[in-house]
This record gives structure tokens, C-alpha cells and sequence, in this order.
């Protein structure tokens, strides 16, 4: 259940894109949502003019944005030869993907479709649920207006955002809460939620700007795209050049790996998933719909077939796979960027997905004989369909293995105790849905579930993610985290040493953890108070004067509010990516240890 798009697509004569579009089923009608006279419906609005209706916003929205919601649970099966109904036209709506459950090993298109065990259908269950979020929320209108609207999917429906305080526009994608049919849907909408938070600050994931909720629906505020899908930029353009493709697939792999160490397995990667920022040839792009995307742990696998059957893995339709299925669908995508069509297809679903199990890779055909040989080696190593030999997000990129946690936990060992405790602090006062990717991370490494995580089970995390690390750097990283001395570092220490800097530097947060800490409201952090909040925490009080005087810029002796933030914002800006190119860094690939 997760972010679409709408806008123009150019189709290719032959109707081969439209019909890469196409999802395994169709099976409800899409569910609009009406905003009027400052409120959220259901019902369509009358024909005739409202004089208390809001004033247009005077000026055309961006062609094409983040829109509507993935349906997910399949009813009817739509005939390979069926055409989709109207609503089915990318320029008002977009692509379903859905979850397919069968109980052959490889997929069919079949009326007999049988749920899995775990999908229980309640009855009006949308009806039913008065909360969705789990974390109480302001009113979406308290902070923004809504302008047109810019699309609808399944699940509702896109309006252009404007905020309040500040005039900048987002996307606000209202999803109907009657459609939330099964206690899936409910934990769809909220997982989808929780990962984009966790996975908030990425330069290449789409940022979710807040969630909110009323009787009508739940609200997900988010960043604009208005440059378009990849999809319609391979559409203009037939392909891309080899250096292009390179710098692209790049950018895509660069997020699976960010997802991967995160804990994250998106499971829908596709050119119409991934959106540009602006119209401009060399604009950032940006991932979206993680409706499907799932947590996942070490070692874990997965059974339920899901995915768009031009990019889905082999593993997956044979019901056993992992995080590695990721890497295939990048390399569909990947061989699409070079020549402009996919690796495996047919005219259907079931010949599709036997190309896709059985195939073979196809490099003779034009434009493949111009093509340089570490590219198509690099096509070949990710198209493996053994996913223990697949090579992995690392190897493609080329770098050491670097989990974000470890990375974050590095940054925190290098902080003074004043920030160290700032951050458990904001730690603390983050939604549920904020921090729900770092409590699933702590889960793995507390593998006695005893609620603290000890310096083996820390010793043994670490091996997990792949790092080298010496024992005495496992037990710095150790010390650090643990700000309260106890020889372990409880689930409060390891979301503060763990959680992303870009959530941590938002002006309430910061604005919030000053006026903690300086208790007597002079707009100054003393010595006095510093000493104050070290008791508070556990923290021993030593070299204090040393903190005072690190973010004292104008050296009188205590920390105001500007040096206070400037103190935060230290230190934790993002890792560039490295410059790779198809003839350079893609030829020796060492394997990368998984745990």
C-alpha cells in the first residue's frame, strides 16, 4: 500500500510500456476523497457554486507527484487478454501492484487465488477502526492548506499541500480509512509509514514531511516531485547512455543499500517507483511506494509473492527468498536503462514468469554490440538467479561494507556528553512511527530479549552487519552508547546513538532539548544546569568546563540557544557516494560477508 504516481506517459507504439504496467489484478474501483469548505468527504461535492468554497490556488500544480495508495489484496483475477478499465490510464492514476498468494511454486493466473494464513478478513473492519496511527496527531488543517487535487488511486486520493507557516508545497496523500478492509491494510498503512520514517534523511528516498489523522482518513504529507518517473524518461527517450545508466543505476543501488542496512527489503522496485525532483535533465532522483516494502532480519525469508512481474526475482515466485531479490529488480532495471527493454518478457504472465525463472540474457540484439563489457558484466552478476551468487548492493557500488548503524554509532562516539544526552532526550519525545525501523534494529542485536543489549550480543551485532571491527573498537562503540554507565545499553541509549541526524535537526526538537536543559528559562545553558542534567541522565560530570567552552563561541562562559544548535548540527553531515563508472571500479568485486 504505498505511494504512486500520476501524470503524461509516453507509450511505446508497439503498447510494450503500457502493458509493463499492467498489475496481476483489478479489483476495486478507485476511492475518492473530497475536500470542501475546510473538511474531508466522502461524498462528491454539489454542482453549484459554494461562495464559501476555498479559492483556487493560482498556479498549475507540477505534472506529475507523488500519488495514491497500492492495492493490495487481490479479489478478482483480470484475464491476460483483459483490458484495464478506464481508471486504469496512467495519466489520472497509476500502477497497482498487488500481493499474489498461490499454493503452486510458480504463479498463475488463476481465479482460485487463496490468501495466506495469516491474511484475516474482518467484516466492515473499516468501519470499525477508529484509530489507525498509534501516535495521537494534530489536525491537517491546523498546518496546511490543500490545493487541487493531483490524482487518485485505490486506496484515495492526492492533493497539492501548501504549509501554513512557510508557503512550501507538498504532496498529501489522504488515504480513506474505509478501505481498510483487514487488519493488514491497517498494518500496511502503518508500517508504510514507520519505513519511510526510518528511513528519513536518505538524499534519495522521498521524505515524509508528517502523518495525520481524522475520521475520514489518515494524511501523509510528503516532499513534491514534480519532474516525472523514470519510466517516462526511458519512454522519451528509448535508453540512456552507458554513463547516464551508470550514474542512475548508481543512485538505485545506492538506496537498496541504505534500505538493506537499515533492516529494510523494499520488494517493488521499478522505473515507475522511482521519481525525479524537477524537470531538469540533471535532477536527483528519488525513490517512493514502500507500501510494500517489509522489515526483515538476518538470514530471514519471505514466502509471499509480491512485486511487478517484470522486475520480480526468480526466488520470489519460487516462495524462498531475501533482501538479494532487491538486486534483481535493479538489474531488470538497469538492462531496461541500457537498451530500453526488459530482459524477460512475453505475452503474459505466466510466459513472463517463465522467461523470468528459465531465460536466458539476451546481449546480441542492438544496442548491445556498442555496449562496454563491464556493463553487461555488471547486468550479468545481477541477474544471477541463484541469490547466494548474486553480487550484493556493496559489490556493485564498490565500497567497504558500511552499515548505517554503525555508521551512526561511530558519529555518536565522537559526541560530547551534552549532545549525547540532547539526543536521548528528542529520542524521547519521537512518535511511535518515527522510531519503529531503530526498535526493529534493536531487536536483532537483543537477542535474549532481555531489553539490553551487552557487549557479545553488541560484539555479535556487529559481526551481523559485516564489520571487521577490532574487539577494543566494539568496546568504544559500547561505552559511548551506554550514556548512563551501566554496562549496557538500554533501547532509550541505542535509538539516541542510532537515529538519523536529519530527524534530530528540526528547530522544535532542538528548540525543545535547549528549554530541557535550561531550567531556569534565562535562554542559558550554566555550568550549575550541565551538572544538573548529568545527574538526571547517570552521566558523570567530569570536564564539564571542557563542553562549555566547545560550543561557547563568545567565550561568556555558558551556552545560548544559537551555540547550542550550532553544537547539534556539528558533525553530522552525509557520507558522499563515490564516483563510479561502468569502465572503472565494476571488474574486481571482492564478496561481502552476510550473516
Amino acid at each position: 500500500m504505498g505511494n504512486v504516481c500520476v501524470g503524461s506517459s509516453c507509450y511505446s507504439k508497439d503498447g510494450f510500456f503500457q502493458s509493463m504496467s499492467h498489475p496481476y489484478w483489478w479489483s476495486r474501483s478507485p476511492d475518492l476523497i473530497y475536500y470542501k469548505n475546510g473538511e474531508f468527504s466522502e461524498q462528491p461535492p454539489s454542482i453549484d457554486k459554494d461562495p464559501k468554497a476555498p479559492a483556487p490556488i493560482q498556479k498549475t500544480p507540477p505534472r506529475l507527484v507523488i500519488i495514491a495508495k497500492n492495492e493490495t489484496k487481490p479479489s478478482q483475477p483480470m484475464a491476460s487478454n483483459q483490458e484495464p478499465n478506464e481508471g486504469a490510464k496512467r495519466q489520472s492514476e497509476k500502477v497497482v501492484t498487488v500481493k499474489q498468494q498461490t499454493k503452486s511454486s510458480q504463479p498463475k493466473v488463476t481465479s482460485n487465488v487463496k490468501k495466506p494464513n495469516n491474511m484475516k478478513r474482518i467484516k466492515s473492519a473499516g468501519l470499525q477502526v477508529d484509530k489507525v496511527l498509534k501516535t495521537k496527531t494534530g489536525h491537517l488543517k491546523e498546518f496546511y492548506n490543500l490545493g487541487q487535487k493531483l490524482g487518485h488511486g485505490q486506496f484515495g486520493t492526492t492533493f497539492l499541500c501548501i504549509e501554513k507557516t512557510t508557503g512550501k508545497e507538498f504532496a498529501c496523500k489522504s488515504i480513506a480509512k474505509r478501505k481498510l478492509l483487514t487488519d493488514e491494510d491497517l498494518e500496511d498503512v502503518r508500517r508504510e509509514i514507520e519505513i519511510m520514517h526510518h528511513l528519513s534523511g536518505h538524499p534519495n528516498v522521498v521524505s515524509i514531511q508528517g502523518a495525520y489523522e481524522d475520521s475520514v482518513a489518515v494524511h501523509l504529507v510528503m516532499e513534491l516531485c514534480a519532474g516525472g518517473e523514470l519510466f517516462d524518461r526511458i519512454t522519451k527517450k528509448g535508453h540512456y547512455s552507458e554513463r547516464k545508466a551508470a550514474d542512475l543505476a548508481r543512485t538505485i543501488v545506492g538506496v537498496i543499500e541504505a534500505c538493506h542496512s537499515l533492516g529494510v527489503m523494499h520488494r517493488d522496485l521499478k522505473p515507475e517507483n522511482f521519481l525525479f525532483v524537477d524537470e531538469h535533465e540533471d535532477s536527483p532522483l528519488k525513490t517512493i511506494d514502500f507500501g510494500l516494502s517489509v522489515f526483515f532480519k538476518p538470514g530471514e525469508t519471505f514466502i509471499d509473492v509480491v512485486g511487478s512481474p517484470y522486475y520480480v526475482a526468480p526466488e520470489v515466485l519460487l516462495k524462498h527468498y531475501g533482501p538479494e531479490a532487491d538486486i534483481w529488480s535493479a538489474g531488470v532495471i538497469l538492462y531496461i536503462l541500457l537498451c530500453g527493454v526488459p530482459p524477460f518478457w512475453g505475452e503474459s504472465e505466466n510466459d513472463i514468469f517463465e522467461e523470468v525463472l528459465r531465460g536466458k540474457l539476451d546481449f546480441s540484439s542492438d544496442p548491445w554490440p556498442s555496449i562496454s563489457e563491464s556493463a553487461k558484466d555488471l547486468v550479468r552478476k545481477m541477474l544471477v538467479r541463484d541469490p547466494k551468487r548474486r553480487i550484493t548492493a556493496h559489490g556493485v557500488l564498490y565500497k567497504p561494507l558500511d552499515s548505517a548503524v554503525l555508521s551512526r554509532l561511530t558519529q555518536f562516539l565522537a559526541m560530547n556528553k551534552l549532545k549525547k544526552m540532547a539526543l536521548r532526550l528528542i529520542a524521547s519525545k519521537l512518535s511511535e512511527e518515527e522510531i519503529a525501523g531503530l526498535k526493529q534494529m534493536f531487536k536483532i542485536i537483543d537477542t535474549d530479549n532481555s531489553g539490553y543489549i551487552t557487549f557479545e550480543e553488541l560484539k555479535a551485532g556487529v559481526k551481523c552487519f559485516g564489520s571487521n571491527l577490532k574487539e577494543s573498537e566494539i568496546y568504544d562503540l559500547m561505552r559511548s552508547a551506554d550514556i548512563d554507565n551501566n554496562g549496557t545499553i538500554d533501547y532509550e541509549e541505542f535509538v539516541a546513538a542510532t537515529l538519523d541526524m536529519n530527524k534530530v535537526n528540526r528547530e522544535d526538537h532542538l528548540f525543545a532539548a535547549f528549554s530541557h536543559f535550561d531550567k531556569d528559562d534565562s535562554g542559558y545553558i550554566t555550568l550549575d544546569e550541565l551538572q544538573q542534567a548529568c545527574k538526571e541522565f547517570g552521566v558523570d560530570d567530569v570536564h564539564l568546563e571542557e563542553i562549555i567552552k566547545e560550543a561557547d563561541q563568545n567565550n561568556d562562559g555558558r551556552i545560548d540557544y544559537n551555540e547550542f544548535v550550532a553544537m547539534m548540527h556539528g558533525g553530522s553531515g552525509a557520507k558522499k557516494q563515490p564516483k563510479n563508472d561502468f569502465s572503472i571500479g565494476f571488474r574486481e568485486r571482492v564478496p561481502v560477508p552476510v550473516c
